[in-house]
């Protein structure tokens, strides 16, 4: 019996190792929808989750790219948080002498402090901006956030086509014309699915095989006479066996 509870915990340490890299990390800074139409203007979420189990999140910083001039960007507050827009001015409307303040700035950035976000909890920001460029591309967000044990992760990652997921992605929308199948948008937003996928079946492979292993341990102790002295020794195996 001892061969077979060897191969099987071979097997699970096996398993175990091919799953490592293959496990992505279930909470990034993520901005939700991840798609939007290319001159218009929405409403985004970024979904900020706390992964420590001893500090809370006490600051998040979201950097605006500097390939979209997106100049009208409003905030929905949140209880407890202080949101800061910051701004930069843009050149041709300086020169240019716009009447509308606003439409002569681009929004930079926006920081949120004051509050708290506590292990295993998230928040969510939501941003209203526009109007969004006219050529499809994509905008990267990249965050900041701050903990209160004075760590600071930094999503800035960007993510890319074809490649590994990187261990701090930035949150992306993708810009796309009005008649662009939303179907064929890429899943940045969720890189989890496919790791859970692949979690979900080397699980299965792993409790299929003991399975296997159980079966045949208990057919080779029923062929086996077991010593009359020992059935104590012999129902104690059978419980460990057992599922």
């Amino acid at each position: 019996m001892k061969p077979i509870r060897a191969v099987a915990a071979t097997l699970v340490a096996g398993v175990a190792v091919l799953l490592a890299p293959t496990l992505p990390a279930f909470a990034h800074v993520t901005v939700s929808p991840s798609v939007a139409t290319t001159g218009g203007r929405g409403t985004f979420a970024f979904k900020v989750p706390d992964e420590r189990a001893d500090a809370n999140t006490t600051r998040v910083e979201v950097v605006f790219p500097e390939n979209a001039q997106l100049s009208s960007v409003s905030v929905r507050p949140v209880p407890g948080w202080k949101a800061t827009v910051a701004t930069r001015q843009l050149p041709n409307a300086a020169s240019a002498g716009s009447e509308d303040e606003a439409a002569d700035k681009a929004v930079t950035g926006i920081v949120w402090e004051g509050g708290a976000i506590k292990p295993g909890e998230y928040q969510v920001f939501e941003v209203s901006l526009g109007p969004l460029p006219t050529t499809p591309g994509k905008l990267v967000f990249k965050a900041l956030q701050t903990y209160s044990n004075g760590e600071v992760v930094r999503w800035i990652d960007i993510p890319e086509a074809g490649a590994p997921q990187p261990e701090h992605p930035a949150p992306v929308i993708y810009v796309k014309p009005p008649d662009a199948p939303q179907a064929t948008a890429p899943a940045a937003a969720t890189p989890t699915d496919d790791g859970v996928a692949r979690l979900l079946g080397w699980a299965g492979l792993a409790l299929g095989a003991l399975a296997l292993l159980t079966a045949a341990a208990t057919g080779l102790r029923r062929r086996a006479p077991a010593p009359a002295s020992a059935p104590l020794a012999e129902a104690d195996t059978a419980a460990r066996l057992s599922p």
